[in-house]
């Protein structure tokens, strides 16, 4: 990679916008919001967390700003910073995907506190399940780095370790993003039981599987 990093394109300017149409729907809409809001909530869907709008403003701002900045900067202090090159479409997607998912969390909070009703666990679970989808499907292309992608102890000593158990994780991956848009439209807790042992398993089975396939290989 040369010194100029990822380059800037439409995704990365695209990306900055996500980011900042929440927090631009926030200050329109400041008069409206109630001065405590409600932030967090349980499996039932009730409210169980509350903060002041100005921290939450401000803190969604820094959030916001501060993923697209990051996503900018990880590729240019990474020791492997040339493998970003040959995964750098997909790493930019990624980036997108994920900005739009907090976007979106973010503004449904805003319209949830103007008045507004949402089922706020049906949405999130939605979105993770979109983004396992996702990472699941691109997992075999991400190369090695220090960042991103399962980094264990052992798929970090060897780069045929890190290939083969990305490569392995990826359907693992896409079936845990299945099994949550299913609990998406499940009620409640039950929803819960069907989306936590999948999202586990989908990150327990390839950091055991990294560190038996290294001890297979050390032989």
């Amino acid at each position: 990679m040369s010194d100029r990093g990822i380059k800037w394109g439409w995704r990365y300017i695209a990306l900055f916008v996500l980011a900042l149409m929440p927090v631009a729907l926030a200050l329109f809409f400041w008069d409206q919001l109630p001065q405590r809001l409600a932030v967090h909530f349980g499996a039932n869907g009730e409210p169980d967390g509350f903060q002041d709008k100005r921290w939450f403003v401000v803190t969604m701002a820094a959030f916001m700003i501060g993923l697209p900045l990051l996503l900018k900067v990880i590729p240019r202090i990474d020791p492997k910073r040339e493998n970003y090159v040959k995964f750098e479409e997909w790493y930019t997607l990624f980036g997108l995907v994920l900005t739009a998912f907090l976007s979106v969390i973010f503004g449904v909070t805003i319209f949830y506190n103007l008045g507004f009703s949402f089922d706020i666990q049906r949405i999130v679970l939605s979105g993770i399940g979109v983004l396992f989808l996702l990472l699941g499907n691109y997992m075999g292309r991400i190369r090695f780095n220090y960042f991103f992608g399962i980094r264990t102890p052992w798929t970090l000593a060897d780069e045929e370790v890190w290939r083969k158990t990305h490569r392995m994780a990826g359907p693992l991956w896409m079936a845990a993003g299945a099994v949550a848009l299913i609990g998406a439209f499940l009620p409640g807790e039950t929803a819960m039981w069907v989306f936590f042992p999948a999202v586990i398993l989908a990150g327990l089975v390839p950091f055991a599987y990294s560190y038996w396939l290294y001890r297979k290989i050390d032989r």
